[in-house]
């Protein structure tokens, strides 16, 4: 499949009054037209700046760069503002994490669902309507023209999530990043919208960044998975492979904690993850997992890892799997 979106060594620091805090470290990342892929990891991981500096959304002291950054032809890294705002919006869009307050509380639902459209399209505000009457309809949005006559205040979080999902799609953009778009929802609310996601990323062939800390939500709809920790990726691989075969301690870590129906029992103690994230403020050497990691032996901590094949489009950045321990015979 052809990539619509290359990234290479794309790293993302704040400033703080202890040093700098590098959220991303260097995160290399492909995406294929049509193709959903989920970039998992705990809070903190960087997952979110990385979508940010994705969407050139970052704060004003954030400090970005990259080696490679690749948008359907475009070099995002020397065009400027004005060609990145044209891009943004109608070729990539973004669904955001909390729907009660991504939308704007003193605009009607219609004229924020067509603005985008207005501005990037040379259609008339009728049309743009009618595109927004259709999206709400296949978000599954009940009475859609009525609806953009609201606010959102009228309508529930599963509902402005809806509108959000439809809102993204309305220039018929190649790429969506969708930042964790139902950790504010409840379980039922949550499982149509994963849906709903799926089947219109299908639907319109729009590749799908979709950013999560549930596994569970991966297991769904992935097409491939990129694994963060401590502002890297440590493991990117079909969804198949991550969860038959994962290489990272990580990844294994992540996996061993999820209950398994059937067998995990009623008040069974599940597993976690021992030890804590490191700070990221300053210079790190080595592994950020190794402190954390039950096989981890002392080069972890003396030399960075890159990643390195696992086999095929699996990759791993684990020392371990350049260097394989060998058993005593």
């Amino acid at each position: 499949m052809e990539p619509i979106l290359n990234v290479k060594g794309l790293t993302v620091s704040l400033p703080t009054a202890n040093g700098s805090l590098k959220a991303v470290r260097g995160i290399d990342l492909t995406v294929n037209k049509g193709e959903m892929l989920c970039i998992v990891g705990e809070s903190g991981c960087g997952k979110s700046m990385t979508s940010m500096a994705l969407m050139d959304l970052l704060p004003k002291r954030a400090r970005c760069s990259a080696e490679r950054l690749n948008f359907a032809g475009h070099d995002l890294l020397t065009i400027g503002k004005k060609e990145r705002n044209a891009l943004r919006g109608l070729r990539m869009s973004m669904i955001f994490q909390e729907p009660m307050t991504s939308l704007n509380p003193s605009y009607k639902l219609g004229d924020q669902l067509c603005e985008g459209i207005l501005a990037h399209k040379n259609v008339t505000r009728q049309q743009a309507r009618e595109r927004a009457i259709y999206l709400l309809e296949r978000a599954g949005v009940p009475m859609p023209e009525e609806r953009l006559n609201q606010y959102p205040h009228q309508l529930s979080g599963g509902l402005r999530q809806r509108v959000m999902i439809a809102m993204a799609l309305m220039c018929e953009p190649d790429l969506i990043i969708a930042d964790e778009p139902t950790t504010a929802l409840d379980v039922t609310i949550q499982a149509q919208i994963l849906k709903l996601i799926r089947e219109l990323q299908q639907e319109f062939g729009t590749a799908v960044i979709f950013i999560t800390h549930d596994l569970g939500v991966v297991a769904r709809i992935a097409d491939r998975v990129a694994v963060m920790y401590a502002g890297q990726v440590v493991e990117t691989a079909s969804t198949e492979q991550i969860f038959t075969s994962p290489q990272h301690p990580y990844t294994q870590g992540l996996i061993n904690c999820i209950p398994i129906p059937g067998k995990t029992k009623p008040g069974e103690t599940l597993a976690t993850i021992a030890g804590v994230v490191p700070s990221l403020i300053g210079n790190q050497t080595g592994c950020a997992f190794a402190n954390r990691c039950p096989s981890a032996c002392a080069q972890c901590s003396q030399q960075d890892v890159e990643l390195a094949s696992a086999g095929g489009e699996h990759w791993v950045r684990c020392i371990n799997q350049l260097y394989p321990i060998q058993e005593a015979s």
